[in-house]
Order: C-alpha cells, then sequence, then structure tokens
C-alpha cells in the first residue's frame, strides 16, 4: 500500500494513486459488510425494518464507489486534495449510517472510526486535514448521544469515561498517523528523487558511451578531409585560384576545425570518477595559474576575483582546472563586454566555486534540465560545460546550482562537503 502510494512524479499522481487505493479498499469493505447483514441479522443487530437501510446503504456505497471508478480513474483526469478529503467524508458518513441501525456506539464495529481516522491522516494532506477529523469527532458525538438518550437511566462514569476515551484514541490516532504519514511521503518523495537520478546518470552514462563512439568513428574521416584540403590548398596555390575556390576551401577548413573541436569537447566529457586523481593541493595557487592562462586567450575579459588566502584542499587538480576554464568561458560568451566575477571560499565546511556574469542569464530550459548534456541556447555550443562541471561536483559528493542574479546575470555555484582541509 505504501509503496503504491507514494512511488510518484508529481502531486498529482499521488492524488490518482490515492483515490486508486481507496476504490480497491472501499470494494473489500462493502464486500464485508454485504457478508456481515445475515450474521447481524441472526444476532439481533438488525431486524426486519433496519435490514432493508442497511442493504440500501451498502448498494448506494456500491454504486458509488462503481462510478468513482468509472468516472474518475483516468490518466487524463485531475485528483485533487479536497475530491479525497470528500471521498473519506463520505465514507465516514456510510459508517455512521450502519453503526445507528445496528446498535450505534455499543456496536464493536465502532473501531472503524478510529481506521477512518487513520486513513484520514495519512491520506489528506494540508488545510482540508482538520476538518475531516473535525467530522469525525462530531459524528462520534451523535452516536455518543443516542446512546446517553436510549440509556439514559443505566449511564454511571465509566461510560462517560469510555466516551472520553474513544474521542481521545480517535485524536491521538489521527495525530500519530498524520505524524507518520508526512514522513513516509518525505521519505519516498527522497526516495523517488533519488531513483530519478540514478536514471538520469544512467542515460548520461549511456549517452556518453555513444558520444565516445561518435567521436572515435568521426575523428579518422575527419582528419583524412583535412589533410585533402590541406593538400588541395597547397596545390591550387600555385595556380593562383580565384577568391571564391580559396573562400570556399576556408570555409570548408573552419568547419572541419569546428568540428574537431566539438569532438575534443566530446572526449573531454567522458569523465569516470573512478579515474579522478586527488591531491592536496593549494586552491589559490591552482586557480591564479588557471586565470592567468585563461586571460592569455581572453585579454580584454573584465575579471574580478575573490578568493579566502591559504586554502589547501584534496581535489582532482586537473578536472577543477577544465571546470573553472568551462565555467569562465561560458561567462564571457554571455558577457563579453561584461564584468565577471570568480569567489571560492569555505562556508559551513563546504568549499564553493561561484562565477558570475552580467550577461542575459539563464533560460527555462537551462534552468530546468540543468547537468544534462548537449543542453543549450547557443548557435555553436555543445552543452557539455555545464555537464562536465555537474560530474565534477557529484564526483566530490557536491552539487551545482544556477540560478538568475537581479538585475542581471546568471551565476554558477558548484559546492561539496570538505574531505581534507588545511588553512
Amino acid at each position: 500500500m505504501i509503496n503504491s502510494l507514494f512511488t510518484f512524479g508529481t502531486s498529482d499522481d499521488l492524488e490518482m494513486a490515492k483515490l486508486v487505493w481507496l476504490v480497491r479498499l472501499r470494494w473489500a469493505v462493502i464486500l464485508l459488510f454485504f457478508f456481515l447483514a445475515a450474521p447481524a441479522y441472526i444476532f439481533g443487530f438488525l431486524t426486519s425494518a433496519t435490514l432493508t437501510f442497511y442493504i440500501g446503504i451498502i448498494c448506494f456505497l456500491f454504486l458509488f464507489n462503481w462510478l468513482t471508478q468509472l468516472t474518475f480513474i483516468s490518466p487524463t483526469k485531475k485528483i485533487t486534495p479536497f475530491f479525497i478529503c470528500f471521498q473519506l467524508a463520505l465514507d465516514l458518513i456510510v459508517l455512521f449510517s450502519l453503526l445507528m441501525i445496528t446498535d450505534g456506539f455499543v456496536n464493536p464495529f465502532i473501531g472503524l472510526f478510529i481506521l477512518n481516522a487513520g486513513l484520514g491522516a495519512v491520506l489528506i494532506r494540508g488545510q482540508y486535514s482538520w476538518p475531516f477529523i473535525i467530522i469525525c469527532h462530531v459524528l462520534l458525538v451523535a452516536l455518543q448521544l443516542d446512546y446517553i438518550i436510549n440509556n439514559i437511566n443505566q449511564l454511571d462514569k465509566y461510560n462517560f469515561l469510555f466516551m472520553f476515551v474513544a474521542h481521545l484514541l480517535v485524536f491521538a490516532t489521527w495525530i500519530v498517523m498524520r505524524s507518520l504519514g508526512s514522513y513516509l511521503e518525505n521519505h519516498f518523495k527522497n526516495f523517488a528523487q533519488i531513483r530519478l537520478r540514478a536514471e538520469r546518470q544512467d542515460r548520461l552514462r549511456s549517452l556518453g558511451a555513444l558520444a565516445a563512439g561518435f567521436s572515435h568513428e568521426f575523428a579518422s574521416p575527419l582528419n583524412t578531409a583535412k589533410l585533402r584540403l590541406d593538400r588541395l590548398q597547397k596545390y591550387l596555390s600555385k595556380l593562383s585560384p580565384s577568391h571564391e575556390i580559396n573562400e570556399n576551401i576556408t570555409e570548408a577548413q573552419m568547419g572541419i576545425a569546428a568540428c574537431e573541436s566539438v569532438i575534443h569537447q566530446m572526449n573531454c566529457s567522458q569523465l569516470d570518477v573512478r579515474d579522478f586523481r586527488t591531491k592536496n593541493i593549494s586552491v589559490n595557487d591552482l586557480i591564479t595559474d588557471v586565470i592567468d592562462s585563461w586571460k592569455e586567450e581572453n585579454p580584454e575579459a573584465l575579471l574580478e576575483i575573490k578568493m579566502q588566502k591559504n586554502i589547501n584542499l584534496q581535489i582532482p587538480p586537473i578536472n577543477f582546472a577544465q571546470v573553472i576554464l568551462n565555467l569562465l568561458d561560458n561567462a564571457i560568451e554571455a558577457s563579453r563586454h561584461g564584468k565577471i566575477q570568480l569567489l571560492f571560499d569555505i562556508d559551513n565546511d563546504h568549499a564553493r566555486l561561484i562565477i558570475h556574469d552580467e550577461g542575459p542569464g539563464f533560460s527555462d530550459q537551462i534552468l530546468n534540465r540543468q547537468g544534462e548534456p548537449f543542453i543549450t541556447t547557443k548557435d555553436h555550443g555543445t552543452g557539455l560545460g555545464l555537464y562536465v562541471s555537474n560530474l565534477f561536483a557529484q564526483s566530490l559528493g557536491g552539487q551545482l546550482s544556477l540560478a538568475n542574479k537581479s538585475p542581471r546575470g546568471g551565476q554558477v555555484m558548484i559546492s561539496w562537503p570538505l574531505g581534507v582541509l588545511h588553512e
């Protein structure tokens, strides 16, 4: 029952799962009460007059459940928490009606009020949970008042104590089950997220293997085409070719260079965290060296650096350097003439690398699918830079997060828990 309720993808899926389970449970309850009609009549709980009402209530519940299953159990239907509350409240009213015609408060099945309260606590979330438990107590009071009226001369303090305990048990059950329901729901939400992340990683690994095969198969013919074009260019240079021929050869060489760049990025993206080799390094020195190298290719960049002093960490230096280069390249492409900020610090036993640019920010597509390869809004981008950075963060037990900052710009933050830290 628990797995069927909480292994879900969205809140709509969850409410539908609850309704499906309720309908199945109601069929079992209808069958139970139907077979109890004969024993109840034999032992005097039902009379000839009340038996008709009893069968009528069971038939009503049967028709209601049948219509619910026929009308609402569908992938296209959207089930709300209010509808679940309505379903359980109706079950409670039916139970109340059956008890009223079969000895009321002293009927052994009065304990089903506790069961209904527990079901409501688990299945009804949010603002409708409290009205449901109030309905439980109101109907229970109605049964008790009926008992008091019919047995006014036989009551003693133990009867009233039993009535109070009945309310206490119903409310206590509701509190405990509500707490348990919240815990289970959060637990299975986390489990579902972990499962989705695992499935996503499996897809990414498959995609990585495909990319590796793709780059291997295309590298040889690209090299051949490149060599042929170079030879053709040298041969034609002796014949004084027209400007149009030279332009076509140059564009073809540029196209091959672009393909080689994509293949190179694909090869760089095939990171296996098992191959990471960590070293205790000075992060300040590494970041400074990487930035100096990057500035040689981007002398126009307006880069502001903020780092805590004397930070030594146990990290894979080559992979960390590649991540910094990828993020800086993305930042300057987004904000060619804007300022780029790089921050590295230690916050609450977590290392943080933050890069902020003054570009247009990330699109909804990038924000919703961050960390996936080949997701990009750039005309000539591959979407592998953030993918590699995300793999790096995950290899250290951390995470990558993207955000748009006001009034302008995008921010990438990589955060991971510290293993070995010396300051």
